[in-house]
């Protein structure tokens, strides 16, 4: 009876886990929404037509008065993206808040069920960390008489950015980031769960030797997402602002979380 109502809790915080990364993953999506419209507005058409529309406004003594209605509904696109990127940053709080919580619950409660937790935690963290956005790209440039205005909007998710890679045809750099970022990742957190599960067989030393034999490629996923981060912002050769998004908080989670993860294999619970 006592292991179904742990194995109960812990169903229902994992389940709670996910859908606090689903809500937090939609509000970020919703915020990119409308920064991409914002963007929208500022491209070289936009930017010339604004620039004409605030001319005929003012000769006409704001009569013609679309410069003004435009400028209304870019601030109102402002406040809505300040809002939801705000209620992302609010479930990313609440979703490492409860990981903290009940990682403490667990900790005082069972010790076995902390390295499950720790591992089915970290493998949620992982999956918002590859399909959400990493990162948002906008590439703009000052130009006579128009101004400043928008030449491109993207966003970067890793999985995403795999892809890309393979139809770019850079196949290295592709296995490269695929290997570290997304296969060896999901074998480290499959190995905790295994270990919550099989602690007390046979395969748990093997378990531990295989971990320690990872442990060596323990900040490899953390140099990937560098290495992404540094070649986003390298490869224009006109400005361009780089905006993190709930992605790199999730990945980074996970990689903290297969770290406790890892260092909670092969203790005892005597050691906290």
């Amino acid at each position: 009876m006592q292991l179904l109502l742990k194995s109960t809790l812990l169903i229902i915080v994992i389940l709670l886990l996910t859908f606090l990364g689903f809500k937090a993953v939609e509000s970020n999506t919703i915020y990119i929404n409308y920064s991409k419209q914002i963007s929208k507005q500022n491209d070289t058409d936009h930017a010339l037509g604004g620039k004409v529309d605030k001319l005929l406004e003012k000769l006409s003594a704001g009569i013609y008065n679309k410069y003004s209605k435009k400028q209304e509904e870019i601030q109102q696109l402002e406040l809505d993206a300040d809002k939801s990127q705000k209620k992302s940053l609010l479930y990313l709080y609440y979703f490492f808040g409860t990981i903290i919580i009940f990682a403490l619950i667990f900790m005082y409660i069972d010790y076995e069920f902390l390295i499950l937790f720790i591992g089915s935690s970290s493998l949620v963290s992982l999956f918002f960390g590859l399909t959400a956005p990493l990162l948002m790209v906008v590439v703009y440039k000052s130009l006579p008489i128009v101004g400043m205005v928008t030449l491109s909007f993207d966003t970067k998710s890793i999985i995403g950015t795999i892809e890309k890679l393979f139809a770019q045809e850079n196949y290295i750099i592709a296995l490269l980031v695929l290997s570290f970022s997304i296969i060896i990742p999901l074998v480290k957190t499959i190995i905790i769960l295994l270990y919550g599960f099989l602690k007390e067989s046979g395969l748990g030393k093997s378990i531990i030797t295989t971990i320690d034999k990872l442990g060596k490629w323990s900040m490899a996923d953390v140099f990937i997402v560098a290495l992404l981060v540094v070649f986003f912002s390298t490869k224009q050769d006109i400005h361009s602002a780089l905006k993190v998004e709930s992605g790199l908080y999730f990945f980074l989670g996970y990689v903290l979380l297969s770290m406790i993860g890892s260092s909670l294999i092969g203790r005892k619970p005597k050691d906290f």
